[in-house]
């Protein structure tokens, strides 16, 4: 009897490291795939939920490997067309209403920042603690990675990621804060291996006259005098 139960527990012990086996196999075929981006497009929905409301957002995104980002907003209607560029040394908000450039900081601890897959693969490069699994999303098989977030805060703790297990293409994301609560969802579409971006998409356009410091945020946002402009949250972690 104690030999069969013995046999049994090894048989269940083997079978689960199986398992493991193959999840960290899968994530890290996926790795070195995503790991060779050189850059990429796809279509984002993101919804941002603070204590009193959830914000939804339409936007695409642009990423040239190491360190440049650009997302377009393309809805809701207000922000149509305004954009946040990051270099790789300083980020800024174009609004297509005045066409003025807004310089901004901290681009790395915006909600912008921690959406894009390039963002998340450069913080699984810097954690060794990282959650790895398989679920179906519809009726995909994905890779599921959950890890915290380096430069965290009380909103952004934690981000999960599922990844195509076929394709490797990231389908969602979300990102909880330190209560566990899911403060920002993303969605990703129509994702774009290596399109071969300009280096010109993450540069401004135009001179020093349509650039604007940091300073002058609060009357470009409308709460001062003068041009009453919508902002896109996101920037200002949105919480």
């Amino acid at each position: 009897m104690y030999r069969k139960i013995i046999c049994m527990l090894i048989v269940c012990v083997i079978f689960t490291a199986c398992g493991v086996i193959n999840r960290e196999k899968s994530f890290e075929e996926a790795s070195k795939r995503l790991l060779k981006l050189e850059d990429y497009t796809c279509d984002v929905t993101m919804r941002v939920t603070n204590n009193r409301s959830t914000m939804e957002y339409k936007l695409k995104h642009f990423y040239k490997k190491p360190d440049k980002y650009r997302v377009e907003v393309l809805a809701p209607g207000e922000l149509q067309g305004q954009v946040t560029i990051y270099n790789g040394s300083s980020s800024y908000i174009y609004h297509p209403r005045i066409n003025q450039y807004l310089i901004t900081e901290n681009f790395s601890h915006s909600v912008e920042y921690n959406s894009f897959i390039g963002s998340f693969m450069e913080h699984i490069r810097k954690t060794d603690k990282i959650k790895i699994s398989n679920e179906k999303y519809g009726e995909k098989e994905c890779i599921v990675v959950e890890f915290e977030i380096p430069e965290q805060n009380r909103y952004m703790h934690i981000e999960k990621l599922w990844i195509d297990a076929v394709d490797i293409v990231p389908l969602r994301a979300e990102i909880y804060g330190n209560d566990g609560r899911i403060n920002v969802e993303i969605y990703y579409y129509n994702f774009v291996y290596n399109p071969r971006l300009d280096d010109g998409d993450f540069e401004i356009i135009g001179d020093d006259k349509n650039v604007r410091s940091e300073e002058n945020q609060g009357r470009m946002g409308g709460s001062g005098p003068g041009c009453a402009l919508s902002q896109y949250e996101g920037n200002k972690e949105a919480f």
